[in-house]
């Protein structure tokens, strides 16, 4: 059996930077497991969220970040239609057609992570989310609004290509 969640979001562009900051983004996040849940933005902020600081580095060592970075835990929304098991793992797609792979063990916060110098550093309590905030901001177009995935951690880097932009569909698909 393969159990499927899918998240389809309809790309808009964020409003401007005032107290209702989020009121412009018109988003439709469908999740599909076991059940179909649908969520707009109002419903995924009322979500209990995840904040910490945390950045990326690109294929050519190019750091972003750290930046205060606050979304949903990943686990919460898939917990929403049945979650995600041992024998199953989490491809997320983007707009684009980019698409990355996490196991069950990375949807956990299983991931190396690097300091500003790029040097290997340890940290536990590393979170998946599907952040909408950045630096106390909604996302820009650019840097993947309205949703894109963030590894949290503790001032901590990792590798650019998790962190997807422009998510349209996140699929939980079962290894047997």
């Amino acid at each position: 059996t393969i159990a499927v969640l899918l998240i389809a979001i309809a790309p808009v562009a964020c409003g401007g930077n005032t107290e209702n900051a989020y009121k412009d983004i018109n988003c439709q996040l469908t999740l599909i497991g076991d059940k179909q849940v649908v969520l707009n933005m109002s419903d995924i902020l009322a979500m209990p969220s995840y904040s910490g600081r945390s950045g990326f580095f690109t294929s050519v060592g190019i750091v972003n970040g750290t930046f205060d970075v606050k979304g949903v835990p990943l686990l919460d929304l898939c917990d929403l239609v049945g979650g995600v098991n041992q024998s199953e793992y989490v491809r997320i797609s983007a707009v684009d057609n980019y698409s990355m792979v996490f196991s069950y063990d990375q949807m956990h916060g299983d991931f190396i992570t690097y300091n500003a110098s790029l040097h290997e550093v340890e940290n536990d309590g590393l979170v998946l989310v599907l952040m909408y905030e950045l630096d106390g901001k909604p996302l820009t177009e650019d840097l993947g609004s309205p949703l894109r995935i963030a590894i949290i951690g503790d001032e901590v880097l990792t590798e650019g290509a998790n962190w997807v932009k422009w998510i349209n569909k996140i699929e939980i698909l079962n290894f047997d």
